[in-house]
């Protein structure tokens, strides 16, 4: 007789689906129990795996901590370069993430009031279906509110993309005329024996020093995206 492993119940011959938890059935309960303990030595082999996997990772990163004590601040790993984004990218952002958490709410509501209508019958009753529903509607209510909250703020943003390219352009004005890329280029000690890309470092470097000793500007992401545009209108228009 047909025998279902995980169900240890059996059924007569022609029957290939168990009735109750849907999986194939086997041809007797002793090819049942053979399969049965194959998943389970391949469950413990996956998890032996898993635990040899997570013991070597923390051997790892217990002997990089140790290297990096032994080196000193020093040795200590440098944090990633962190890439300014503008007012209207963030702006933007913003204005996507607004758009994906409404579509997402209102593809929610309908799905939720669906449901309360009772126009799609839910594989659940009782108690049960009515946390699912109620699950659905909290998740419609929070990406609604999210949308609601991300386009105020992009809202808010959009005054600031003005302040902004107003300042940016008064900046890279003011350096433009207080220098030009030959006073720049004048200021490099044995300009002539740099390699090009030697060259383009130093001056990239004492623009910056320039602007961070001549102007209040916190942000070193900002500062960096006004060298670079600095640096292409004097050496690379």
């Amino acid at each position: 007789m047909s025998y279902c492993p995980r169900c240890d119940m059996e059924f007569v011959d022609g029957v290939t689906v168990c009735t109750d938890c849907g999986g194939p059935l086997a041809e007797s309960r002793e090819a049942a129990m053979a399969m049965k303990k194959k998943e389970q030595e391949e469950m413990l082999l996956k998890q032996r795996d898993y635990l040899e996997q997570m013991s070597r990772e923390l051997e790892l990163q217990a002997a990089l901590e140790g290297a990096g004590e032994g080196l000193g601040e020093a040795a200590a790993i440098p944090e990633p370069v962190k890439v300014y984004e503008t007012s209207a990218q963030k702006y933007e952002n913003l204005r996507s993430s607004a758009s994906a958490f409404l579509f997402v709410g209102g593809l929610l509501v309908i799905v939720s009031a669906v449901c309360w209508l009772d126009i799609i019958n839910l594989p659940m009753t009782g108690s049960s279906g009515y946390i699912f529903k109620g699950a659905l509607t909290a998740m419609a209510v929070f990406c609604l509110g999210v949308y609601a909250k991300t386009s105020r703020e992009a809202k808010n943003m959009r005054p600031e993309i003005d302040r902004e390219k107003e300042r940016t352009s008064e900046i890279i004005h003011w350096f433009l005329e207080q220098w030009t890329g030959e006073s720049i280029d004048n200021e490099i000690q044995e300009r002539d024996s740099l390699t090009e890309e030697e060259l383009s470092l130093k001056r990239f470097q004492i623009i910056q020093d320039h602007l961070i000793t001549n102007r209040d500007l916190p942000d070193q992401a900002y500062v960096d995206a006004l060298c670079e545009e600095i640096y292409s209108r004097m050496y690379e228009s």
